[in-house]
């Protein structure tokens, strides 16, 4: 079909005067780049800017259908089986130190619930899923020097190459899912995860890896593939490195037996395998966070980022330009990408004013999904950790009236998050009002909260908390960490 130049004409002057406000630099004639800036920092607003999200005016290339599925009666049993032995190995192992490994399910080494420290062992196998016993979780809380931790889902069979730091240098070899459960993860995997804000350098399969974000690494045949969901990686093997943004990943092929020595990086990465990863248990991340979709997007100028796929859904960030960010799914009419910032934070933008190498997205909807918490005692639980006792507030600011002082190790439901300050709305039995995080001890994932944007903005400047990829997030306390 001819292209309606009359239409066109119409948005031509709204067009340039759009492009200007939203401050979009041209595109450069070179790809997308494959790093991704160390630290990203944004903060919401309750105020609109003059800077307005611009609706394209033809739909984009690529949509996506949602296939709806139907849940078998086996499948159903399966589903609630795994729940249940994913949120007790939660309880159990979530909250372990630093410096020791914990099984939370069927392993050949540990038994399922123990705890022994990292430096006492130097292999680890883990067995597949049954629907007696569930399925092989470790976590491995590495040293605090390691800047890293590590989780171990389904079959797989680790060893410790290293003697001085144990397991910064291993190796893993991957073993198949029995075929009994849909939902479980097809291939036995290990998900490396960097603390906040800094970089983990592990070595795995005889690859040195700079971690800052997420990392999954699983063996099929003679081939390791090194999958990157958050954040970016280096890869390096001798001479050669390749660097990984979220959203790809590098495969590597090794000689029989032997996963110490890889044969030569790959020229460049390609996109993640989404039907491998979707079954993963993300609740039980040290840092939970969705799998993205394959490919990545980035902001080529200002873009503003909404709460729902609309020009009138609320505003929460303009992000800046040069930002890299995963794709989580795609509005019913192509127009919108439901993206993850590096910080964590989620919401819509305008699909014709990203960069973009994304492969086929399946997730197409309107209401984007919560952001995953964890499970069990470690979802939504707060202690009161102040001894003079908490004051429970009437909104998010001290400048607020104190509605009572709860005593210390009061336990709390906590329900929401501020838009503009670190503080949290909680209930306390049929109590409900809002807390300063510092005076709560909590393993929650305080960036997968709702914010309640209905709160009353204070009268005097507040703080407004960095959810940047190194803060907004209080396991194992307000300032860092997990």
């Amino acid at each position: 079909m001819a292209p309606d130049w009359r239409g066109a004409s119409r948005f031509a002057c709204l067009w340039l005067l759009a492009l200007a406000l939203v401050g979009c630099a041209a595109p450069s004639a070179s790809p997308i780049p494959t790093t991704v800036p160390r630290i990203i920092v944004v903060t919401p607003t309750a105020l609109m800017t003059r800077v307005p999200t611009v609706a394209r005016a033809t739909p984009t290339a690529q949509t996506a259908s949602a296939a709806t599925e139907e849940i078998s009666p086996d499948d159903a049993a399966c589903q609630a089986a795994l729940l249940k032995h994913y949120t007790a190995a939660s309880d159990s192992c979530l909250a372990s130190a630093d410096g020791m490994i914990c099984s939370g399910g069927q392993s050949v080494d540990i038994a399922s619930g123990a705890q022994i420290a990292v430096d006492s062992i130097d292999r680890l196998r883990t067995l597949p899923f049954s629907l007696d016993a569930g399925m092989g979780l470790v976590w491995l809380r590495m040293a605090q020097t390691l800047l890293a931790d590590a989780l171990v889902i389904g079959e797989a069979e680790l060893g410790s190459l290293s003697s001085g730091e144990p397991w910064r240098a291993l190796t893993i070899e991957s073993g198949q899912a029995n075929a009994e459960c849909a939902a479980v993860p097809p291939v036995g995997a290990l998900v490396a995860q960097s603390r906040y804000g800094q970089t983990a350098r592990l070595d795995i399969n005889g690859v040195a890896a700079a971690i800052d974000g997420t990392l999954i690494v699983m063996t099929q045949a003679q081939t390791s593939h090194f999958v990157v969901i958050e954040g970016s990686v280096r890869l390096s093997v001798g001479a050669r490195s390749l660097s990984l943004v979220v959203g790809t990943q590098a495969s590597l092929a090794y000689p029989t037996g032997d996963w110490t020595a890889p044969a030569d990086l790959p020229a460049e990465a390609s996109l993640l395998d989404y039907a491998v990863l979707q079954d993963l248990p993300i609740a039980l991340f040290a840092r939970p966070l969705p799998i993205p979709q394959p490919g990545y997007a980035q902001t080529r100028g200002g873009v503003n980022m909404r709460a729902a796929p609309s020009i009138n859904g609320r505003l929460l960030y303009l992000v800046p330009a040069g930002e890299t960010m995963s794709v989580l799914g795609i509005s019913s009419d192509g127009e919108w990408l439901h993206i993850r910032l590096g910080n964590g934070e989620m919401g819509w933008m305008s699909a014709g004013l990203l960069a973009k190498s994304l492969g086929e997205i399946t997730h197409v909807y309107d209401d984007a999904p919560p952001p995953p918490q964890r499970l069990g005692v470690h979802a939504n639980l707060a202690v009161v950790n102040v001894p003079a006792g908490g004051n429970l507030r009437a909104a998010p600011d001290t400048a607020f009236q104190v509605l009572r002082t709860l005593p210390v190790g009061t336990e709390t439901k906590l329900l929401a998050r501020s838009p503009y300050s670190p503080w949290v709305k909680v209930q306390a039995a049929d109590d409900i009002g809002w807390m300063a995080l510092f005076t709560l001890t909590t393993q929650s994932v305080i960036s997968s909260l709702p914010i309640d944007y209905q709160v009353p903005l204070p009268t005097r400047a507040t703080p407004t908390p960095s959810f940047s990829f190194g803060g907004g997030h209080a396991y194992p306390d307000p300032s860092g960490g997990y």
